[in-house]
């Protein structure tokens, strides 16, 4: 195999252009959402020699926040000098990294049955009640303020990483992200009928601070795009209905992308599940400049390419499903058939449908990249 690269050669700014059009590259760029640290771990340990660092529980169960405090900097440091060698060894033109404000709900929590990763735990949010139902509890609740100890991980990561590496961030979490794990999905679904001024409240609050969190975010030199998540669909049609996330959702996208493109950067977007009735919004309107999270069995990369591989970049394509159950020679193929299909004209990079959890084998993945990188 090609990985680790012994001589990595990024080319952020070839990325960026890629992305944006304006050239067709030899090969298409590597891209990534998230790598989860089951399968950085042994690659760092055991391909590339580097002590593995634990950056602790909390950021998994907040969405994202990490503890900067004086005790865990060291270790902070050394985490994120292990995701620059990460990032750079596989042969990718940036770093994704995001950590979130402080946005507290009730996640249910599990052990981790992917193996050798039992120890952690996985967290996720319940569909019926949060923190916030009522206007009483909206007031209440213990919003947070932007500061400037969200971004040590970016100060840190622009005056470390080699030269050519790029910056790819986002808070973590977008705004109907955090709406609905505040509110609790069906409470937010009923809220929508019953009691709109409270979801137009939690919305436009949550739509606020990540508003700041972005102006702040955009000092950042080296950052090429803007690049959240937000899942807004499933296999079948949006989570809610559409004219809903045009009301309450889109508007901040849109602000959101207008600032990037302002300050000369790119806005791009997570969303995963079948979302193709808000897709003419999120091109036209909102004005995204990549859009991110294919599966199959939804709005395979083939198909997005044509539909919308004109008007945007096509990112990702590799279905997690086929990722985690295919035979490595299977996957190889299924891998450059992907490629084949999506690379011609350009503003296509390779790279998970969604993102590389800690079931998929860390073989598979290494497949994926290495067929990638031919």
């Amino acid at each position: 195999m090609r990985i680790p690269l012994t001589k990595p050669k990024p080319d952020f700014e070839r990325f960026l252009a890629a992305m944006d059009g304006r050239v067709v590259p030899d090969r298409p760029p590597l891209i990534e959402y998230l790598v989860d640290d089951s399968l950085m771990r042994p690659i760092l340990e055991k391909m590339m020699g580097r002590p593995w660092v634990e950056r602790g529980e909390l950021a998994d169960q907040t969405g994202g926040q990490m503890d900067f405090s004086h005790e865990a900097a060291d270790r902070t440091r050394r985490w994120l000098d292990n995701l620059i060698a990460f990032w750079l060894g596989m042969g990718y033109d940036f770093i994704r990294v995001e950590a979130a404000l402080p946005l507290p709900a009730a996640p249910l929590l599990a052990p981790d049955p992917a193996p050798g990763n039992e120890s952690h735990t996985r967290a996720w949010q319940g569909l019926h009640r949060g923190p916030i139902t009522n206007r009483e509890e909206f007031e209440k609740y213990p919003w947070p303020a932007v500061s400037d100890g969200d971004f040590v991980v970016h100060e840190y990561l622009e005056a470390h990483m080699p030269p050519g590496m790029g910056l790819l961030s986002c808070h973590a979490g977008g705004v109907y992200e955090h709406t609905s794990r505040l509110m609790g999905y069906e409470a937010l679904c009923c809220s929508l009928i019953d009691d709109p001024a409270l979801v137009a409240a939690v919305a436009d609050k949550i739509g606020g601070l990540i508003e700041e969190y972005n102006r702040r975010l955009l000092q950042f030199g080296r950052l090429g795009a803007i690049f959240p998540g937000e899942d807004l669909g499933f296999n079948t049609q949006t989570l809610i209905p559409p004219d809903a996330i045009r009301k309450h959702f889109l508007p901040w996208h849109k602000k959101y992308a207008a600032m990037a493109h302002a300050a000369g950067r790119r806005y791009y977007l997570h969303s995963c599940g079948q979302i193709g009735a808000i897709m003419d919004d999120l091109i036209d309107d909102v004005k995204i400049d990549a859009k991110h999270s294919y599966q199959d069995a939804v709005t395979p990369a083939a198909e997005a390419k044509k539909k919308w591989g004109d008007r945007i970049a096509i990112l990702g394509g590799v279905d997690v499903d086929k990722l985690t159950r295919l035979a490595p020679e299977d996957l190889r193929r299924y891998v450059r058939g992907v490629i084949d299909a999506c690379a011609p004209g350009g503003r296509f990079a390779v790279g998970s449908g969604n993102s590389i959890p800690s079931y998929v084998p860390v073989e598979s993945y290494l497949t994926m990249v290495d067929e990638a990188l031919r």
